[in-house]
């Protein structure tokens, strides 16, 4: 007996804000350091100093609290690493002025 079971693979997702945001308040670029920040209802709940020079993270609270409200705490960790290095690698000392610019242009 073949199970000849059509399902479709079209469908839709909703995104819903949830509220929290990550922000990256400080880029250093000469000691290569980037401060990445996760907050919540204006609560910093974890903080991330990704150093590229010395191939180190630092890593103080964590995101458990909020639960599935969030990404969990190592995926946050990739993501910051990821962004500090296009922001070293690139000269973007500010990140905010950098995400607006990018906005504007696809207007």
């Amino acid at each position: 007996m073949k199970n000849n079971s059509n399902k479709s693979n079209v469908g839709h997702t909703i995104f819903k804000p949830t509220g929290v945001r990550h922000e990256f308040p400080k880029v250093d670029l000469v000691k290569q350091q980037v401060t990445c920040t996760v907050l919540y209802k204006e609560e910093t709940y974890m903080t991330v100093i990704v150093d590229l020079k010395n191939d180190t993270v630092q890593v103080q609270g964590d995101v458990e609290a909020l639960g599935n409200l969030s990404m969990d705490k190592d995926s946050f960790i990739d993501m910051f690493k990821y962004w500090a290095k296009v922001f070293i690698d690139n000269g973007i000392s500010n990140p905010s002025d950098y995400f607006d610019e990018i906005i504007k242009n696809q207007s």
